[in-house]
């Protein structure tokens, strides 16, 4: 999904270049306020530039992020840009509050998420100058941490980086093109652009002494216990990873918030990270105990970030179970002992997912996010477990994260009526579980989310023509239509063996 986002930001029917986006005035408005009338203010991309009229850009130096959040970013202007006038040196600012947004949303690219403004020093003198000004008149505001760059002191919206500034491209043979500096000998390296801070190797970092460190309480370990061996996942909001809980010996997985992320925006508010970090942690508090959930370690905070501690289960998401030899059925409905086999481990996924869910909901918890992705199975045994919790709600949860849990979910996984209501349901839940066993028949989901006329029975008619075991398709029909017992009754009655058995007995008749 990643990497489709820039493309249908602009449209949702339709890919277009992120630069088509048609900006609000919020912020150019404020520019020609406070900018003199002879510096040009002009769009590039998904930034406004302003420039003084004889202003002469480098090929490539030192440069100065600041980053915002959206809702600090109009003080964030009237606070920079008198001091960059002063200075006459230009910049560019996202375009506006919903570029913003999605500069610093989980979607964004590490490498350049979290930039509000880029200001282009002329020398190294005074690129530390402004620095050090624009860290005086900033000091109480806070960002994003920019992670492609270093900060600055104790700065939480100050930043710096070596780059290019004048845009050198280099053609790639996939059609891409990639930014490029120059080395002192005059060839041409790439410019970096890495979710951590990097000199190139001819660079001498003028602020060495000034750059602040992460604390750690024990040097290679989270939180004094923790030994990271792998990262599951990355994304601008924060990382998965499995460790080592070197106080029990057990693996755990940690997940990471980084303040002032973006995971979800509404109308008139936003989640972060943390916030919905935190929601996952309450809503996993109230299913402690429950076979069908990891088990809570520890939430805690460590630096600047959230991290949340869960047991680690060793299974496989349904979303790869359904690529295995074993388990794949349409190309092989021919073959009864595969039927067989595809029923047996489907039919008890389909009893305990549904034992799952009733469990939680007894609990007071409506998950509203079931994908393949967030359910694990153990293959030896047909454990479940399911993860990511962080859209579900409480029941008697609070308003702002009910619009999150509603509007978060795996496209082709929404129950259709979703779209109307303002709070979710246990029939959305029930909606999910069918769309998952129909994905462990054929996982072609995301055409439920374009065709209102959701063609889902009819494609199951055909399935069970080819050969599909007729049960398949009653059950989730069933789920779809929020009818749990029936769908368990059908589960329970459903014997796959008599495939066989039938077969042998037509084979004896024949004899």
């Amino acid at each position: 999904m990643y990497e489709f986002t820039f493309y249908t930001f602009c449209h949702r029917d339709y890919f277009e270049n992120l630069y088509k986006y048609r900006i609000s005035s919020t912020y150019l408005n404020m520019l020609q306020q406070l900018v003199p009338i002879d510096w040009k203010i002009s769009r590039s991309e998904v930034w406004v530039q302003a420039t003084p009229a004889d202003a002469k850009f480098k090929k490539q130096g030192f440069k100065i992020h600041l980053s915002s959040s959206v809702a600090g970013s109009e003080e964030m202007i009237r606070r920079f840009v008198p001091i960059c006038v002063d200075a006459d040196t230009p910049f560019k600012i996202a375009g506006d509050p919903t570029l913003l947004l999605f500069l610093n949303s989980k979607r964004y690219t590490r490498g350049g998420a979290g930039k509000f403004a880029t200001i282009y020093p002329s020398d190294t003198s005074s690129f530390l100058d402004l620095l050090e000004r624009l860290h005086a008149a900033t000091m109480d505001l806070s960002g994003p941490y920019i992670l492609s760059d270093s900060r600055y002191k104790t700065s939480k919206v100050a930043f710096f980086r070596y780059g290019g500034i004048q845009r050198i491209q280099e053609l790639q043979l996939d059609g891409t093109r990639r930014m490029m500096i120059e080395r002192p000998d005059g060839s041409m390296v790439p410019d970096r652009r890495t979710p951590y801070f990097e000199l190139p190797e001819w660079v001498a970092n003028p602020l060495e002494d000034q750059t602040p460190e992460a604390q750690e309480s024990t040097p290679g370990l989270l939180n004094g216990r923790y030994e990271v061996g792998e990262a599951l996942n990355f994304t601008n909001t924060g990382g998965v990873y499995k460790a080592v809980d070197r106080l029990t010996g057990r693996d755990v997985v940690i997940k990471e918030a980084r303040p002032h992320t973006v995971l979800w925006a509404g109308a008139d508010h936003v989640v972060d990270a943390v916030a919905a970090l935190t929601q996952e942690h309450d809503c996993l508090k109230k299913l402690q105990g429950l076979p069908f959930v990891p088990e809570l370690v520890e939430f805690y905070r460590e630096w600047e970030h959230t991290f949340l501690v869960t047991s680690f289960f060793e299974g496989v998401s349904l979303a790869r179970l359904r690529a295995l030899e074993e388990f794949i059925l349409l190309t092989r409905v021919d073959d009864l002992e595969q039927v067989v086999r595809f029923s047996n481990i489907w039919k008890r996924l389909c009893l305990n997912l549904l034992d799952a869910v009733d469990a939680m909901h007894a609990r007071g918890v409506i998950l509203g996010d079931i994908s393949p992705g967030n359910v694990l199975m153990k293959r030896e045994t047909g454990e479940i477990i399911l993860i990511d919790f962080e859209s579900a709600q409480i029941r008697s949860g609070n308003g702002e994260l009910s619009g999150f849990g509603m509007n978060w979910f795996y496209p082709g996984f929404r129950r259709p009526e979703r779209r109307a209501n303002s709070h979710l349901t246990v029939e959305d839940d029930y909606y999910g579980c069918g769309m998952v066993l129909y994905n462990l028949l054929c996982p072609i989901q995301t055409i439920f989310e374009l065709d209102k006329c959701h063609p889902i029975t009819r494609i199951l008619d055909y399935f069970i023509e080819s050969g599909v075991p007729p049960e398949t398709g009653q059950i989730i029909c069933a789920l779809l239509n929020a009818r749990p017992e029936e769908a368990r009754q059908i589960a329970h009655r459903w014997r796959p063996e008599r495939v066989l058995a039938n077969e042998s007995e037509q084979a004896v008749a024949a004899i």
